[in-house]
């Protein structure tokens, strides 16, 4: 029979592992993504210097007419010696007309041509296609909007995020992006995200 002192270990170790899970949509490694985090504020940095109009989250002028002209988009950055491959961009449309650009991680910068439609956990990208986008919702301090792939894969648990460690999903590394990207998802029911590549 186990001591008192052994199952407190394993009753702590149970605690450590359900908390892990909790906080990474994909097990990782805080450092290779800290590594994409970083990279991506350079790069975003050295390419937008004019913010788009819907940067900062909606105003009433850019709501005005039909919500089901605007679209939420994510597309993988091209690979450069700058760029890691983890590195993304989230953009939001009304018609053809971008609003906003935001930067994204999705997948680790050491895996970039894992599997990304049938295997669970490897660290790969989302895969490509349509998902539909779940409203904004709290998940712990964070805010989790739910992507659920209308595709046939094996990934599951998928969303967009705050950066806090996983970068299997969609994560958004700073957060008043987030903010504004869920209140954009509030304000136009937005209600699909399409990665393209």
């Amino acid at each position: 029979m186990p001591s008192k002192a052994m199952l407190h270990v394993i009753k702590g170790l149970s605690w450590v592992t359900a908390l892990l899970l909790i906080m990474s949509c994909e097990p990782g490694n805080l450092a290779k993504q800290a590594n994409s985090e970083h990279n991506t504020k350079r790069s975003t940095a050295q390419t937008s210097k004019k913010l788009d109009p819907g940067q900062t989250g909606p105003h009433p002028d850019l709501l005005q007419g039909n919500h089901d002209d605007f679209s939420l988009k994510a597309r993988r950055l091209s690979s450069t010696v700058t760029m890691s491959n983890g590195q993304w961009v989230v953009e939001l449309f009304k018609g053809s007309k971008r609003l906003a650009l935001w930067p994204a991680i999705s997948g680790y910068n050491t895996r970039p041509s894992a599997d990304r439609r049938w295997s669970p956990g490897n660290g790969a990208a989302l895969p490509i296609g349509d998902y539909v986008l779940g409203q904004p919702e709290p998940w712990g301090t964070d805010i989790w909007l739910n992507l659920q792939p209308q595709f046939k894969t094996d990934r599951s648990g998928l969303g967009i995020h705050h950066c806090n460690p996983g970068s299997g999903c969609l994560c958004i590394p700073n957060r008043n992006n987030l903010e504004a990207i869920a209140a954009w998802v509030k304000a136009t029911g937005i209600n699909k995200l399409t990665v393209q590549n």
